[in-house]
């Protein structure tokens, strides 16, 4: 169990997310497992979801290719809600905002490739806008370290899983 939480947190060491100008957060990290390994930790649309550390609760509201989720997530006051949906891409899963009465905008993608070094390269993108009265900058922290926190948390998954 020790030398599984020291992978983990040696990974977690070089992940620093960027935010670009249109305000999509990325993080990306190499893993020593396969693809099909990091697919596998990701395949319960549920638990995927929950990965994100202020999301409260999922709720699978409609399965197909494309699963719509409703999502629970931590709010500065109340919770906040709202539906999404979750799609099968050619290396991985994106999910786009369907519904909610705070957030405009919605757009996370997990992305995967072989790695030059082996293993497998992830790559998780998000962008998230508030109709609220936030301040940017606080949105802005907010999303790059939970960015960050996510891909650790599926860092951990795939790892407890060998």
């Amino acid at each position: 169990m020790f030398l599984v939480l020291s992978v983990a947190m040696a990974f977690a060491a070089d992940l620093v997310p960027e935010m670009d100008a249109r305000g999509t957060v990325v993080v990306s990290t190499v893993v020593p497992d396969s693809q099909a390994a990091v697919l596998a930790a990701l395949r319960d649309p549920e638990a995927a979801a929950l990965l994100p550390p202020e999301v409260l609760g999922v709720t699978t509201l409609n399965r197909g290719e494309c699963v719509t989720l409703g999502v629970t997530v931590k709010g500065a006051w109340d919770p906040l809600k709202y539906t999404t949906q979750r799609c099968p891409t050619k290396n991985g899963y994106k999910y786009k905002l369907l519904k909610s009465d705070t957030l405009t905008a919605y757009e996370a993608e997990w992305s995967l490739a072989p790695a030059a070094v082996g293993g497998t390269e992830v790559t998780y993108r998000v962008r998230t806008e508030l109709n609220m009265p936030v301040p940017k900058m606080l949105v802005k922290k907010g999303m790059l370290q939970s960015a960050r926190d996510t891909l650790i948390a599926l860092v951990r998954k795939v790892t407890q899983a060998r």
